[in-house]
């Protein structure tokens, strides 16, 4: 027997094992640094998910439903999505409806209620809204189209509601 040549072998085995274990450490960091980037990104995901419907750059004020039907005098709740390319990012942005109008030329007060929000530029927000139907000889019923509008002091984005009113 050579003790020197089973000697070597160990040595061998030693360093091919520290380099395999180096390796090994190197991967599970890598592997590690990859899902804590990838679970921020996941949790951005989840956190829209809330929201039925976005805007973007093309159609940058969306509603989960653009035909709502409203009995006189009565709420009913609209959610929004407002995509921001033009507001300012210190400003809040807001939600009213500029004006309704039916096919006789009637003008009613219907009002749209919301919490403004500062919005990032290029990313969209969810407004939860409430739609007004004014009570009494106000209003008549039959349809209306709404023009509602998202503002903040100085840039406008509008899109428009069919309102269905009902007794």
């Amino acid at each position: 027997m050579n003790k020197k040549a089973s000697m070597e072998l160990g040595i061998n085995a030693i360093v091919i094992l520290i380099i395999a274990l180096a390796l090994l450490g190197l991967a599970m960091a890598f592997i590690t640094n990859l899902f804590k980037s990838g679970q921020g990104k996941l949790g951005s995901l989840i956190a829209r998910t809330d929201l039925p419907v976005h805007a973007d750059a093309s159609n940058q004020l969306v509603f989960d439903n653009a035909d709502i039907t409203a009995k006189v005098g009565t709420n009913s709740n609209v959610i929004v999505s407002v995509y921001n390319d033009k507001f300012s990012q210190t400003s809040p942005v807001n939600l009213s409806i500029a004006d309704c109008t039916n096919p006789t030329g009637d003008h009613p007060e219907i009002t749209l209620s919301s919490l403004e929000q500062k919005i990032p530029l290029g990313t969209d927000a969810g407004y939860k809204a409430i739609l007004t139907i004014p009570g009494g000889d106000s209003i008549s019923t039959g349809n209306y189209i709404c023009t509602v509008q998202a503002t903040d002091g100085s840039a406008i984005v509008s899109q428009q509601l069919f309102v269905n009113v009902v007794t």
